[in-house]
């Protein structure tokens, strides 16, 4: 074990400008100014990537297919993408403000060691949400691989009963795409701008030309859009909206805290605030309509008796073979950078809180790709009803989290935190043995009025949940992020902090003065610096 525990301790130290400890990692250093990197329109060209993929061309898809009418789709789709905004935006301009990422900055309000439960619980997000991109990245490979050989489904018989939920090829094809992806897991994190800068050239073409074909070719929009809401029995048509809501900022939960983990190395953060308020929630909602509109001109272009929401499918019906090959290679080109850019960095970062001394973000980004794989996540997207319970599931634990971010360093803290105090043991953030129970209160009892409404989501058949409990769940992401928020504030203002909890510890300021003593980029004149650094330092 001695043997094994020398090999895997990451050399060099773990930190380069901070005393060695338990809490310091190279990967979890501030970024210094010198190796910020992306520009707004990097930052906004983000999304513009992360916004083209298949589970957000599929999500108003599924709104419909579970009752609501087109227009009440889109309307939950706008919403949703707002409110998932405005944390994303505050969280991100929190990142490139301190060059810190979300594991870091956390600990400014649960503690040292109680950043540890945050980071996990959305560790084990990161995971799921990974496996399920793979297996769509599954069917990219499926849709290309029967472009070129169309008698595949033939020459790979199943060999796995129904209940697995998934087929021999299928299976193939998952594994298939998850070599493919090992390459660039090794990717540096600045250097993915230019990843996500290919996507930025290529996928809006692509929407463009999907959405242009759509058109002509159905000569409108197609019949869905004349589609009333259709609500279940015993649930209303407001009730299917709320909860549309909910599933829409769902996939967006993790960037609602980890945006920080890219905007660190943006080189400002007020046009970080900027570039994400208008371009995210343009971007997702034009891509929700695109799903919309190609769904419904599937049953006049190819005469289908219901619409085909899921656009791999809808790709399937295409007589041209190259056409069906080359957008299923876009498709996974689109899902490779969401999957690295939505769970894989985020997975990297959180192992590299937790075990600093042994994984850095490289590491934790290859765990991620295994544990992806225990997973099973063909059993999670059997179902349209199965993606949606899914996606309001994971968000009753993600707003409490989210709340208590923005409520400590927007309100409590008003933006000010020490930075070499969130790796100081027994410093300025250490509060009770390393954990701000303030917080740790907040976050459990935010979860209690969203708990019975998950469990009636994921068990159906369960009764004696309270019909006003399923109500209050159909916002399960917002309620827990405005109640976790009020409590972290309120129990700060009547149980303060004594000046105890401020102590100073050895290290104080030398975070910040890694930031500032890093030598500039070489196109930036020395005037330009000194009025950055005084931009940053007001920040900060």
């Amino acid at each position: 074990m001695s043997k094994l525990r020398q090999r895997i301790t990451l050399h060099p130290p773990p930190s380069q400008c901070l005393p060695e400890n338990s809490f310091t990692n190279a990967d979890m250093d501030p970024v210094p100014f010198k190796d910020r990197t992306w520009a707004w329109y990097d930052v906004g060209g983000f999304w513009i990537s992360e916004g083209f993929q298949i589970p957000i061309l599929q999500m108003a898809g599924s709104l419909i297919a579970n009752g609501l009418s087109p227009g009440m789709a889109m309307g939950a789709v706008v919403v949703g993408n707002v409110l998932a905004m405005i944390p994303c935006a505050l969280n991100g301009y929190a990142g490139a403000a301190t060059g810190v990422n979300f594991p870091v900055i956390s600990r400014a309000s649960w503690g040292l060691h109680g950043a540890k439960l945050a980071v996990a619980i959305r560790a084990i997000v990161a995971v799921f949400w990974y496996g399920i991109q793979i297996s769509t990245g599954g069917s990219c490979v499926y849709r290309m691989l029967a472009a070129i050989w169309p008698s595949l489904p033939r020459r790979i018989p199943n060999h796995l009963p129904a209940s697995s939920n998934t087929t021999s090829a299928d299976l193939l094809c998952f594994f298939i795409f998850w070599l493919l992806t090992l390459p660039f897991l090794a990717i540096p994190i600045p250097r993915l701008r230019w990843l996500f800068r290919t996507k930025l050239f290529l996928m809006p073409i692509t929407g463009l030309a999907l959405f242009i074909w759509a058109l002509v070719r159905a000569h409108g929009f197609g019949p869905i859009f004349n589609q009333p809401s259709s609500p279940p029995k015993g649930y209303s048509t407001t009730f299917l909206f709320f909860s549309a809501i909910t599933s829409v900022i769902g996939p967006q939960a993790t960037f609602a805290l980890n945006m920080g983990d890219f905007c660190r190395y943006s080189k400002n953060p007020r046009y970080t605030l900027y570039a994400q308020s208008i371009m995210m929630p343009l971007c997702l909602t034009l891509t929700a309509f695109l799903g919309v509109v190609l769904a419904s001109s599937s049953t006049t272009i190819f005469a289908l008796e219901e619409p085909e929401w899921d656009p791999l499918a809808l790709v399937g019906h295409f007589d041209s073979r190259a056409a069906q090959f080359f957008i299923s290679l876009l498709f996974a080109f689109a899902t490779l950078c969401t999957n690295i850019a939505g769970n894989s960095v985020a997975f990297g970062n959180d192992l590299a809180s937790l075990f600093p001394g042994y994984i850095n973000i490289r590491r934790g980004q290859f765990l991620c790709a295994i544990l992806g794989v225990a997973v099973t996540p063909w059993n999670i997207l059997n179902s349209a009803t199965n993606l949606l319970n899914f996606l309001n599931g994971y968000a009753v634990f993600l707003g409490p989290l989210c709340g208590i971010l923005l409520a400590d360093y927007w309100i409590l803290r008003r933006r000010r935190v020490r930075l070499g105090q969130l790796y100081q043991p027994h410093g300025g953030y250490w509060y009770h043995w390393g954990w701000n129970f303030r917080a740790v209160g907040a976050f459990f009892l935010a979860l209690v009025p969203n708990l019975p409404g998950l469990a009636k989501s994921v068990t159906p058949g369960i009764t004696g949940v309270p019909r006003g409990f399923e109500n209050v769940y159909t916002m399960s992401w917002v309620v827990g992020l405005v109640i976790a928020g009020a409590l972290y504030l309120g129990s700060s203002l009547v149980f303060p902090r004594g000046e105890a909890d401020e102590g100073e510890g050895e290290v104080v300021d030398v975070a910040k003065e890694w930031l500032y003593s890093s030598p500039g980029s070489p196109d930036i004149s020395e005037e330009q610096q000194i009025q950055m650094k005084s931009d940053r330092l007001e920040d900060i």
